[in-house]
């Protein structure tokens, strides 16, 4: 039997602005994916633990969403 190509998501959690914000991650072939909010990351690990590189990721996907929408124009 073959090992699976991927690991299950894992979920992850970071504090932002004072706000909790949930994501999922999972680790495949060196490599950390983040999916935040319909957005995905990807970063290696190299020598850093994959939870570590997760949060790193979950938190740039998180300023990047709250930069988003504050440069939205009013409807």
């Amino acid at each position: 039997m073959s090992a699976p190509a991927y690991e299950s998501l894992n979920p992850l959690e970071v504090l932002f602005d004072g706000a909790r914000h949930r994501g999922t991650y999972r680790v495949m072939a060196g490599s950390v994916i983040v999916n935040y909010d319909g957005e995905i990351k990807v970063a290696s690990f190299g020598m850093d633990r994959p939870e570590v590189v997760a949060k790193w990721l979950l938190t740039d996907l998180v300023r990047r969403a709250k930069s988003s929408k504050r440069k939205r124009p009013l409807d």
